[in-house]
């Protein structure tokens, strides 16, 4: 049974042994195919890159599965209550083909996450390009406002837990400023950010951490009246100047602020972003509920252009796929030529979502996804839960966040979240895949 077999085979059970409990394999077994580990303590933090790599020389056959991994699956939740973001990520690596993420980029991966504490995160994603033959991806943090894991991202930083490699860079020292703030019950941010993404873009052979990208998750925000300017000033005058560090110009504001009163009715900024990995200028704004048939005119309601009517064919085509769009600008002194599209599949059903089928089929089509790909994103999603006797449904499961406490049934869900389709009059269009993963409880 050759690795990638090895790895589909296994896709119904993860084999992780907590580091608490003694196992009946000896201890100093290597790793089997990526992730499924049942000789090794998936708490350990600093296996080494070179074991991974043995490991799939393994002949797999000669293990067998047996109802004690499920059993070591169970005690592996006991210690979510802080489960750390590497941890998170050696739990689901199993279900991960190497089509989808090389072996040596989820190590890369996994050695940003080892830099972040428990409690940080519940939430976290891979953002995978469709037609990029080398298996890479990049990771992407949430930090939610509730339970605790803004704080966690406080204290990390304040505490400078964090290498010092990464506190001494000015864009890091930044995100601490703006954290401080955040968590500030008397700041206007406290209540109107409800939580963050940290998007680290995963360059080969990299040799420190990376600055991310900053998503920041807002209340809806749009602008009807002049009372709503006031009510939106927050973000240009503390949000995003804490985030790079120096004030935004009066030119970007007013260009903000524009684009937030041409905004078609009901639709509404959600998600406000600095891309500070990538040294943009301006302001990314993220469109929620925004019909697809409205875009181009809000577009060139602010002077956006495109001279062949390519951007018509391509909404045309994905509302065929996708029932919920969501418009991704980057504005600076004008609307950045190239938009985005997040493409979604409503209501959300997470790991039961249905539809991505006929959607990645008709990108193949057009040769912006490989088939392989294709494969190992269809072969994702799928929920891993602590008490097997409970039926999994999203009646029964809420996302962890949502809880009281942390005194629940656990399950971490998989899933395909979205497809981001990139346009540039002019350019080839580009699609790349979003993929999630969640801890849920069980709503007592």
């Amino acid at each position: 049974m050759n690795g990638k077999n090895a790895r589909i085979a296994n896709n119904c059970t993860t084999t992780c042994i907590s580091t608490c409990e003694k196992s009946t394999y000896e201890a100093n077994k290597i790793k089997l195919e990526r992730g499924a580990e049942v000789l090794l303590n998936p708490y350990d933090q600093h296996l080494s890159l070179n074991n991974a790599f043995s490991a799939r020389e393994i002949n797999l056959e000669n293990i067998m599965l047996t109802k004690e991994h499920h059993l070591e699956e169970t005690k592996m939740f006991q210690n979510f209550n802080d489960l750390h973001p590497t941890n998170y990520l050696r739990f689901i690596e199993s279900h991960i083909s190497e089509e989808l993420i090389s072996s040596q980029c989820f190590e890369e991966i996994k050695k940003i996450a080892d830099n972040f504490s428990g409690n940080l995160t519940s939430f976290f994603g891979f953002e995978s390009r469709l037609t990029s033959k080398n298996a890479r991806s990049d990771y992407l943090i949430a930090v939610s406002s509730q339970k605790g894991e803004r704080e966690a991202l406080l204290n990390l930083i304040r505490n400078k837990e964090l290498p010092n490699a990464l506190l001494n860079k000015q864009e890091w020292k930044n995100i601490g400023d703006f954290t401080e703030k955040w968590a500030d019950p008397n700041s206007k941010l406290y209540n109107n950010i409800q939580g963050l993404w940290l998007e680290f873009d995963i360059a080969e052979g990299y040799n420190e951490i990376p600055v991310p990208s900053i998503f920041l998750q807002t209340i809806p925000l749009r602008i009807d009246s002049a009372e709503d300017i006031e009510k939106c000033k927050w973000v240009t005058r503390i949000a995003i100047p804490n985030l790079v560090g120096h004030k935004v110009s009066e030119k970007l504001e007013k260009k903000f602020f524009n684009a937030l009163k041409k905004l078609p009715k009901k639709a509404s900024v959600f998600y406000v972003a600095s891309m500070l990995s990538r040294n943009q200028e301006g302001i990314r704004v993220v469109v929620k509920r925004i019909n697809p048939d409205g875009i181009i005119s809000y577009l060139a309601s602010l002077g956006w252009k495109d001279e062949d009517d390519g951007l018509k064919n391509l909404i045309n085509e994905i509302k065929k796929y996708s029932n919920c769009i969501r418009l991704h600008l980057n504005i600076s002194d004008k609307i950045d030529s190239k938009i985005g599209f997040e493409c979604f599949i409503s209501p959300d059903q997470h790991h039961k979502g249905e539809g991505w089928e006929e959607f990645f089929n008709h990108l193949v089509e057009k040769g912006m996804c490989l088939p392989d790909l294709k494969s190992a994103l269809l072969n994702f999603p799928g929920v891993t839960q602590e008490d097997q006797s409970n039926e999994f449904s999203y009646e029964s499961y809420l996302p962890s966040v949502k809880l009281p406490d942390n005194n629940f049934s656990k399950a971490i869900v998989r899933y395909i979240s979205h497809i981001k389709i990139s346009y540039q009059p002019g350019k080839p269009i580009e699609a790349k895949a979003y993929t999630g993963v969640r801890l849920f409880g069980y709503k007592q």
